[in-house]
Parts: C-alpha cells; structure tokens; sequence
C-alpha cells in the first residue's frame, strides 16, 4: 500500500486576542483561523491551509511560494511566529 502526501508548509503568525487566538498566514489570509483553544485554533489552520492551497490549484490559479519565517519574524515582531505544515492530499 502506498500512502501519498504532499506536504507544504507556511508561516503563521499566532497572536493572543481577547476571542482566543489568531492565526494569521501572511501568505495565504483566506486560510486564517480565529479559535478560543491555541490546540484547535492550529488544527483548523492546517486544514484551512490545505483547502486554501488546494481550491486555488483547482481553479488554476497560483499559489503564493511561502515566506521566509525569519522575513515573518521581522515583520511581526510583537507576535510568535511558527511553521504550519499540512498534507494537501489529505483535506
């Protein structure tokens, strides 16, 4: 059996809010998640990050390449930058 997974990963920028979290992908914004729990708030970010990516690649339109995280950090100094990855073959 042989299980096929595309990966791809992107940075997010995980802020604290007075809802809960925000995950923001600088990137691709139509994948940012806003979730009271940080756990589930990255769960749904790594979904929503592959529907994004993966509706775009279906109506052939372009995928913006992922940013550098240290050009992220810079940017949003304030914030906790880290690396969401997903499995597009997944969602």
């Amino acid at each position: 059996m042989v299980i096929k997974m595309e990966l791809t990963t992107y940075p997010a920028v995980i802020k604290k809010t007075s809802q809960g979290y925000t995950i923001h992908f600088p990137d691709l914004p139509d994948a940012d998640v806003v979730d009271e729990d940080l756990d589930r708030a990255r769960l749904r970010a790594t979904i929503g990050l592959a529907i994004i990516i993966s509706d775009l690649q279906s109506h052939r339109e372009p995928v913006p390449a992922p940013s550098d995280q240290r050009e992220i950090s810079e940017q949003y100094r304030d914030f906790h930058v880290e690396l969401i990855t997903t499995d597009l073959d997944k969602y």
